[in-house]
């Protein structure tokens, strides 16, 4: 089962899972992001927040449903938040290292 990121149209990154290769992804949980401003770090924090709770409801769903061990969970929530730099913007990606994420 492998989870994508995608970009909506509306300001927010979209973790998204495609049930089979010939469907729409199905949205597995939205992280806003139109509302901040990254060249704040307290919003940059905020915005780091969000994807962490994102990856954390998506990974104990999994892990819920396919019986993960704790390091399938760790890898889980590092995919997430790899998935997230991948898609996300040049400026959001920085402030997201810059932030530790």
């Amino acid at each position: 089962m492998s989870t994508a990121l995608v970009l909506a149209a509306a300001p927010m990154i979209g973790l998204a899972q495609a049930a089979r290769a010939e469907t729409a992804p199905r949205v597995l949980a939205s992280i806003p992001v139109g509302d901040l401003n990254l060249s704040d770090p307290s919003q940059v924090r905020l915005f780091k927040a969000r994807v962490d709770a994102a990856g954390q409801a998506v990974c104990a769903e999994r892990a819920q449903a396919e019986r993960l061990d704790r390091w399938s969970q760790r890898a889980c929530l590092r995919d997430i938040q790899d998935e997230v730099l991948s898609k996300a913007t040049r400026q959001q990606a920085r402030a997201l290292r810059a932030a530790g994420g």
